[in-house]
């Protein structure tokens, strides 16, 4: 024992040097010890808990604050239970570990003496059924490091939230408590932490942007018109890629009973008198592999958070009115394979849990969209068919996008516009590096490798051409000008074109690895106009 004195000696001083050295933050929330990243000269604090564990299906709470308190943040923490391939590698990979105790965010701040620094506060998707902020794809520091190139320094945070069932339950039962959306209630309280957090760290909560793609852009978009949108000062802008205020179906309870109603017998609750308590007291490991089992829980309407449709919130002019960027890859629609008749089309687009149209709205969109192959998606491939994907798999790809994506995308901008000015459309069109030969089109998350810009992982790459990291820089750049004084067109690259307001221009900007333009907003003009009158 006398031996390891020497070494234990040893380690505890490295341990408290390593400290010394390490970044501490001091506020009324505690003091934390962050990590410094010499390779981007940043200081990072993870795994900062803005919640104790929660109670089951019930809303979190704001952690207390301990100002004497010191905690480790140089690690992430604990992530929310998510279904799906991508938890499922990153918990192979050990990227991560899983639990209830998981509402965290992280913190990445570039070394500089300026004080009041513009947020940038990102919520990831995954259908609201996974995701998570130890994502390397989702690291901060590249982002916020271009910020630095171009002179307009931000602070990056990344938050988690409950999701699947442990987020998005609902039932009559879960209508009685008022508990509903709870994943959406989370982002929000993180967003109260920070506002309330932020300065200690040199942060300005009152220039918060808060930003997110497909699920993570849809929350945004709740975000925005939650509380007839009335946002508290939580944040001054947002940027929505591939999501908005209307997409997923706002149903309420009694389409998700049945679902409840499964859970309840899933973990043996069927016999109790009351089974939302008993589904809180059977075991995290019993309850877990059953919080998805193959039907998605989406956010709902409820009576205080989203208390209607996004459309009919867009139309009576009921959100908050901020400046925002919003845009859409070109072919990104979650229709299914195997369609090859009229009949099957209007099948699913009656009967599938995303559309939410009836038989009449149905055999409308199919007037409005001929089955010709010219006109489908993907587009740009002229008259080719992939004929195993379905006889009508390209007509019914471009409903499904501009159901779910390009006809919602175009609604918020004209919205918005109509009462604030700084409002900045695009649509992606450059391929994903790891496009195989399979691959069809610019599909659904082909824009986050290079809004992101880490080139170090390797789930999603962003790959090593010059063409393409140019253009993740173009986009970090663009996004960090915007959150720093709210105009995308400070980015400092040469060449370029000008990015114009949607008011001025009804266009958007167009971003590719050749040479990135701006385009009428046009498209499909009849058929998106009719969707965009469907109350959903």
């Amino acid at each position: 024992m006398a031996s390891l004195r020497p070494l234990l000696l040893l380690a505890a001083i490295f341990l408290s040097q390593a400290f010394a050295t390490s970044p501490i933050v001091s506020s009324r929330a505690g003091i934390y010890q962050g990590r410094y990243l010499a390779e981007f000269n940043q200081d990072v604090y993870l795994g900062i808990k803005f919640a104790p564990k929660p109670v089951r299906f019930a809303p979190a709470e704001m952690i207390p604050d301990t100002p004497n308190e010191t905690f480790d943040a140089t690690q992430y923490g604990i992530d929310c239970k998510g279904y799906g391939s991508d938890t499922n590698l990153l918990v192979a990979q050990g990227w991560t570990n899983i639990g209830e105790d998981c509402l965290h965010l992280n913190i990445v701040k570039p070394v500089t003496n300026e004080t009041h620094l513009p947020i940038l506060l990102w919520i990831y998707g995954g259908g609201w059924q996974q995701g998570s902020t130890s994502d390397p794809r989702y690291n901060m520091s590249y982002i916020v490091a271009q910020s630095v190139v171009i002179g307009k320094p931000i602070i990056g945070i990344s938050i988690n939230y409950r999701m699947a069932a442990f987020g998005f339950i609902s039932s009559k039962e879960i209508d009685e408590t008022g508990n509903q959306n709870l994943g959406l209630r989370d982002q929000r309280l993180a967003m109260e932490w920070v506002n309330k957090h932020i300065s200690a760290f040199g942060g300005d909560p009152d220039k918060v942007t808060i930003w997110g793609e497909s699920a993570g852009a849809y929350s945004v978009g709740d975000h925005i018109v939650a509380f007839n949108g009335t946002n508290d000062g939580l944040f001054r802008a947002a940027i929505m890629e591939s999501g908005g205020v209307v997409g997923p179906p706002l149903n309420g309870s009694d389409w998700y009973q049945h679902m409840y109603d499964n859970l309840v017998t899933s973990v043996n609750c069927t016999g109790a008198s009351d089974t939302l308590q008993c589904l809180r007291d059977v075991p995290f490991e019993t309850i877990a592999p059953f919080g998805y089992t193959g039907e998605e829980w989406f956010h709902s309407m409820d009576t205080s958070f989203v208390s209607r449709p996004g459309q009919v919130s867009l139309t009576t002019g009921k959100f908050a009115k901020i400046p925002i960027i919003l845009g859409t890859n070109t072919d990104e629609g979650f229709g299914v394979g195997g369609v090859n008749t009229d009949e099957q089309a209007i099948n699913q687009l009656v009967h599938s849990k995303r559309w939410v149209v009836n038989e009449e709205q149905a055999q409308r969109l199919l007037e409005l969209y001929p089955n010709d192959p010219n006109l489908g998606s993907p587009y740009g491939w002229g008259n080719r068919t992939w004929p195993d994907n379905g006889l009508q798999w390209k007509r019914y790809q471009s409903i499904a996008a501009d159901l779910c994506m390009f006809a919602p995308r175009r609604l918020l901008a004209e919205s918005m516009s109509r009462f604030e000015k700084k409002v900045y459309s695009y649509r992606w069109d450059a391929p994903k590096f790891n496009n195989t030969p399979t691959a069809i089109g610019i599909n659904h998350f082909s824009e986050i490798p290079f809004t992101f810009g880490n080139t170090e992982q390797t789930i999603t790459p962003l790959g090593n051409s010059t063409e393409n990291i140019e253009l993740s820089h173009l986009v970090n750049r663009m996004w960090a000008s915007f959150v720093y004084d709210l105009d995308p067109n400070g980015h400092g690259v040469p060449g370029v074109a000008e990015w114009p307001q949607y008011r001025k221009h009804v266009s958007n900007f167009v971003f590719r690895k050749d040479e990135s333009y701006v385009e009428k907003d046009d498209d499909r003009a009849e058929g998106v106009a009719y969707i965009n009158t469907l109350v959903r």
